[in-house]
């Protein structure tokens, strides 16, 4: 069996075209909300000469997303013997990448049989079903307080980065995240969408921090986190809990964030306060041969 990259035009968008909707139909079914598709999917499509498989790649520099691996082939470790073929005749070095949806056992059993290193956690939750915060208030953000917020927050997001697996490097890390953060707040502490609190406790002292984008269908949190000093009380539950109220407030009914795969402990806490997970992010060193 042998793999060949698809470029005639009109067999290749026929084969992209049905690995976005397998790997995009995955998507809404873990989210129960349906997602818009790329219009103009980029990447490569490989088939075996048979084709029996088909994988949907976007490779990059020093990685390769797996954006849809499609084979009648269900044994992983068969399938991960025919990707390490391709990664061979397509000369693809550096780091697999690819999500397993909830719902989708073929990719989590992918991940599980080569031991896949989790890099993120998506999750979500109704905010209808999340009960009043207590014990704490949410104070907004003046300039001083987001200056002092970002040289925190900035450097701790690029080490996640690192930790978890997502860059090669620190300095990849602070790179890419000085790149995400431009694009995510061009205005600072005024982009639009965008809430920014330092978190009080009932004696009126700094307890945290809250970063809460709005969406058009959603409340999504990019950053949550307690003082050092204050963890453990209860307050990061409470803090989540005023995250959900206030994206209810905005007339929005699901609360969404991720959450790195090397911090397990803050998973555990979401999936107490009834958070599902829709998506799971992993990587792969692609082998040399």
């Amino acid at each position: 069996m042998s793999w060949d990259e698809i470029t005639e035009p009109r067999r290749r968008d026929e084969l992209i075209a049905a690995a976005v909707a397998r790997a995009y139909g995955a998507k809404a079914a873990a989210e129960r909300q349906e997602t818009p598709a790329p219009e103009s999917p980029s990447g490569e499509i490989w088939s075996t000469d048979d084709g029996a498989a088909t994988v949907w790649a976007i490779p990059g520099e020093g990685e390769v997303v797996l954006a849809d691996v499609h084979t009648a082939e269900q044994d992983p470790d068969a399938v991960w013997t025919l990707l390490e073929d391709l990664a061979v005749v397509a000369g693809w070095t550096g780091i697999w990448h690819f999500s397993s949806f909830s719902g989708d056992a073929f990719m989590a059993a992918l991940a599980e049989s080569a031991d896949a290193r989790r890099v993120a956690t998506k999750m979500r939750v109704e905010v209808a079903e999340v009960p009043a915060p207590s014990g704490i208030r949410l104070h907004a953000m003046d300039d001083a307080d987001y200056a002092a917020f970002r040289d925190a927050s900035d450097e701790e997001y690029a080490q996640e980065r690192f930790d978890s697996g997502a860059d090669p490097t620190i300095e990849a890390a602070r790179r890419t995240t000085a790149e995400q953060m431009l694009e995510l707040l061009p205005d600072g502490l005024q982009t639009s969408g965008n809430r920014f609190w330092t978190v009080r406790d009932g004696d009126d002292r700094r307890v945290g921090i809250l970063w809460l984008h709005l969406r058009e269908n959603l409340g999504f949190i990019y950053d949550i986190a307690m003082d050092e000093d204050r963890r453990g009380q209860g307050l990061g539950t409470q803090t989540l809990r005023a995250a959900a109220a206030e994206t209810a407030r905005a007339g929005l009914g699901v609360l969404a964030l991720n959450v790195f795969g090397s911090n397990p402990g803050a998973r555990r806490l979401y999936e107490r306060e009834g958070y599902r997970v829709t998506e799971s992010l992993w990587s792969v060193p692609i082998p040399r041969r």
